[in-house]
């Protein structure tokens, strides 16, 4: 069960900004103007988040893979052998 937070965000707009953030919280549901706000905060938040997780893994795989290009694995052993064995199993179903 979640409990009340005590923490507070207070912030001035201008009445304009008000009459528009009170507009969408009549087409929203939401019963105040605080869990409108609020709400369209975290989701904002949380896309933006995850909009930059995206980018730095996107980033980060880039330049893996430009590393792997750029300094390639010696095959081993082992690795040959599986590249036999799949060869050998690709020819017998022919």
């Amino acid at each position: 069960m979640s409990t009340l937070a005590n923490e507070r965000i207070t912030t001035r707009v201008s009445s304009e900004t008000k009459e528009l953030l009170e507009m969408a919280l009549s087409l929203s549901g939401y019963t105040s103007l605080n869990s409108f706000i609020t709400n369209a905060a975290v989701t904002e938040a949380k896309r933006l988040i995850e909009q930059d997780m995206r980018i730095k893994l996107c980033r980060d795989d880039a330049l893996a893979f430009v590393h792997a290009l750029e300094k390639p694995i010696e095959a081993n052993e082992r690795f040959l052998r599986a590249a036999r064995r799949h060869r050998e199993t690709i020819s017998n179903e022919d």
